[in-house]
């Protein structure tokens, strides 16, 4: 059969399918050299244990057949064997509503990997190494998935903020009077982005990875030309929510996908790209809409993400293979109950609901994150907080170096430029120390690691956005040289990639077989700040001027800098003490 070898049918009688995969016999493994230590996964280990080499090759490791070992479907609830070597722990799973499973802790990064058993009627895995397994694509297709991926997810949030320093223009070519209307003409895309991850991430749960991102890229397109060719204001800010919608597919995708590639400890690297490909794209985005908006019209913003969003999604159509192991596995339980005529064949990791209760489930499953999960609910109202200040300083940067400076247009969209290059030099700053801390860490906690790991240099990359505001703030106040305030906007960069990158990671980590969910659930929250807290802009510089203001916005975020250490020395114990049930 699978992983432990045969068992007899007199050990097994009357028992359907799935019943007679949950009983484990006791049966001897034999390990190679450099194997893993078996691990009761039943005694709710507290994180991802790191193996060790094993002392003695010949070892032979007994599983207790009466304690089934059972299938963790979060880390949330509790902790996952990470494997570092090429070989494999055997061990045997039982159903936890998500499929019986017998499964191998190794060349899947540790996780739970489910292999064949046709003798019990379930589909899984032909082998550790097999290539079916999204685990095991080649590096070249990882990472052409991923380079096509970081472009939809620069292309989508460039569309949010591509039309902000063009908002005069756009104005007065449609008739509108009302500032906050021109405001909300660009905040209305991220309104779209709290949408859209409501369904569209669960969706991707149930259906795969890529229908979901296909379909709604596509539908992104066709409100990207509605953009193009809008009559009016009205029609214009419709255009850009749906267009939000649709966009809003990869951002909330893309980091579930690098989960679906990557083993917890390969998964660094790639996530961070991908959220820096999705934090830089609104800061690029004005520096290009300036010079469009001036020399080609505010129009010409969407026909140029239009051409570039649909030649891409025109590759990603013809060539993107489903990365969702659940729904690979389905699929190849239907070609073979075709093939060999066996009708009570079922895929292992999926769960034993009808398609409506589970895609019921699915889209409830970010708002109960949103609701009930105290370290989701926090952490994205956290993110969403900056995310909101974030665009309120988008949607005023025209008028305060505009009127401030005497900046014209064009040249106003490279204020935009310190966010972006604030940004790649956080990121540089978190690749160059991230692995090493998460090492260093893991190694003090007896080789365990824990998804708040991901945290601990959170906080000091959080200090950088109140020292910013009151930077900006005050030196724009002063009217002191225009480059006082650009190094302001340079440290909120840093500052606001130092604080997504780990939160993103962090909330894929403890939440890995819904990564989409939770990533859905945070980019609501931040979409949902985005695109209403910017309106407040105007009212409250023209209240209490620039520096006043931004010392409100400062302390507002200062108040919350302590959160990612709260959670870096609690977040494990609240994650056990208090599970949700997802």
């Amino acid at each position: 059969m699978g992983l432990l070898g045969k068992k007899s049918e007199a050990d097994l009688p009357n028992q359907p399918p799935q019943a007679r995969a949950e009983t484990t016999e006791t049966d001897t493994t034999k390990l190679s050299q450099n194997t893993t230590q078996v691990v009761d996964l039943s005694e709710k280990p507290v994180g991802i244990e790191l193996e060790k080499p094993a002392h003695d090759a010949d070892a032979e490791l007994q599983l207790d057949s009466k304690r089934p070992l059972p299938v963790l479907e979060s880390a949330e609830n509790d902790g996952r064997q990470l494997d570092s070597d090429e070989n494999a722990l055997d061990i045997d799973l039982e159903d936890n509503g998500s499929g019986s499973s017998e499964a191998t802790a190794g060349a899947n990064g540790g996780e739970p990997l489910a292999l064949m058993d046709l003798e019990h009627g379930l589909v899984g895995w032909e082998s550790v190494d097999d290539p079916a397994n999204p685990r095991n694509f080649p590096r070249w297709k990882k990472f052409y998935i991923m380079i096509m991926m970081g472009i939809i997810s620069t292309l989508s949030p460039l569309a949010s903020s591509m039309v902000a320093p063009g908002i005069a223009a756009t104005m007065a070519e449609l008739h509108e009077s009302s500032q906050i209307i021109g405001s909300f003409m660009v905040t209305i895309y991220v309104l779209g982005y709290a949408i859209g991850p409501l369904f569209l991430g669960p969706l991707s749960e149930v259906y795969g990875r890529y229908p979901v991102v296909i379909l709604a890229t596509w539908f992104f397109c066709a409100w990207l030309l509605g953009g193009a060719l809008a009559p009016s204001m009205p029609s214009l800010i419709v255009m850009r929510l749906f267009a939000g919608i649709g966009g809003s597919a990869v951002m909330t995708i893309a980091p579930a996908m690098v989960a679906d590639l990557f083993p917890v400890e390969k998964r660094a690297f790639t996530m961070s790209l991908i959220t820096m490909a999705q934090s830089v794209g609104p800061a690029v985005g004005p520096i290009c809409g300036g010079f469009i908006a001036e020399y080609l019209g505010w129009r010409w913003a969407y026909w140029l993400l239009l051409i570039v969003a649909g030649a891409t999604n025109a590759g990603l159509t013809v060539y993107m293979p489903e990365t969702y192991a659940p729904v690979v596995l389905q699929k190849k339980a239907n070609r073979l109950r075709k093939t060999l005529g066996r009708q009570d064949l079922y895929p292992l990791l999926n769960r034993k609901m009808s398609t409506k209760d589970v895609l019921l489930r699915s889209i409830i499953r970010p708002i109960k994150l949103l609701t009930i999960s105290v370290i989701a609910s926090l952490l994205s109202f956290y993110t969403a907080t900056m995310y909101g200040i974030l665009y309120l300083m988008f949607t005023t940067i025209p008028t305060v170096f505009g009127g401030v400076y005497g900046w014209n247009t064009s040249i106003s969209g490279l204020a935009y430029a310190p966010f972006g290059i604030g940004m790649v030099l956080g990121l540089m700053l978190i690749m160059a120390t991230n692995d090493r801390t998460i090492a260093k860490l893991t190694k003090q906690n007896n080789n365990v690691y824990e998804p708040e790991m991901r945290l601990p240099h959170c906080v000091y990359y959080a200090t950088c956005v109140p020292i910013s505001l009151f930077w900006y703030g005050w030196s724009t106040q002063e009217q002191v040289h225009w480059s006082c305030p650009i190094i302001g906007l340079l440290l909120f960069g840093i500052g606001m990639i130092g604080i997504f990158i780990p939160v993103v990671t962090y909330l894929v980590d403890a939440f890995t077989p819904f990564a989409a969910s939770a990533v859905a659930a945070n980019r609501t929250a931040m979409s949902i700040m985005g695109a209403f807290l910017p309106l407040a802009g105007s009212p409250l510089y023209a209240s209490l001027d620039y520096g006043v203001g931004n010392t409100v916005l400062g302390v507002i975020a200062l108040v919350m800098t302590p959160l990612p250490i709260i959670f870096y020395k609690f977040g494990g114990t609240i994650r056990r003490r208090w599970p949700v049930d997802l």
